[in-house]
C-alpha cells in the first residue's frame, strides 16, 4: 500500500480559500470541538481567512497527497505574566485522514513551533471525543482540570477536558 506523505507548513493568506473550506467543515461536522459555529464563520468572505492567516495564530496544514488534511493553530500567550505558555486551537482532521497519521504529524510540528517560545502548552478536548484524547495523551499532554458546560449547542452542554503539555525538562 502506498500512503501519500505528509506535508506540515505555515498556512500564509494565499491559502484562504482551502484554509476557509476545511475551517467550515470542521465547524459544520464537529460543532461541539470549537467555540465558534459555522454560521458565524461562514459568513465571512475568503479576505477574512486570509487576514486571519496573516494576522492570528499560527495555523500550520497537513498536506497529504496534495490536499489540505488537517489543520491546527498556535496561539502564544501575551504580555509579560502569560508569555511562558500557549494554546494549541482549531485542531481539526478530515475523516478521511483521520486513521493515517496526519493528527499525530500535526501535533508534533506545533509543539516544535510552540517550543520556540513557551514553556507550557495547553490544549481543552471536547469530553466524548476519545480518539482526540487518545492523540493529545500520547503526544504527552496531561490532564489538569474540566470545563463543565463549556459551550451550549441547541440546548445541549458539552464539557472540556483541560489538558497542558509541559515543554521545559525539569532536573
Amino acid at each position: 500500500m502506498n500512503v501519500p506523505s505528509i506535508e506540515i507548513r505555515r498556512l500564509l493568506p494565499v491559502d484562504a480559500a482551502i484554509y476557509r473550506d476545511i475551517r467550515l467543515e470542521a465547524l459544520r461536522l464537529s460543532p461541539e470541538a470549537f467555540g465558534t459555529a459555522y454560521e458565524t464563520e461562514s459568513a465571512h468572505p475568503v479576505d477574512w481567512f486570509a487576514e486571519r492567516l496573516e494576522r492570528g495564530a499560527a495555523i500550520l496544514g497537513a498536506f497529504r497527497g496534495g490536499e489540505l488534511a488537517g489543520i491546527v493553530g498556535f496561539v502564544a500567550g501575551v504580555g509579560p505574566k502569560q508569555r511562558h505558555k500557549g494554546e494549541l486551537v482549531g485542531m481539526y482532521v478530515r475523516p478521511a485522514a483521520r486513521s493515517a497519521g496526519v493528527g499525530r504529524v500535526l501535533i508534533d510540528a506545533a509543539l516544535e513551533l510552540a517550543a520556540e517560545t513557551v514553556e507550557l502548552v495547553l490544549i481543552a478536548v471536547v469530553k466524548g471525543n476519545e480518539q482526540a484524547h487518545r492523540l493529545y495523551r500520547s503526544a504527552g499532554f496531561v490532564e489538569y482540570g474540566l470545563e463543565q458546560r463549556a459551550l451550549k449547542i441547541d440546548g445541549r452542554y458539552y464539557d472540556d477536558i483541560l489538558m497542558a503539555k509541559d515543554l521545559v525538562a525539569r532536573g
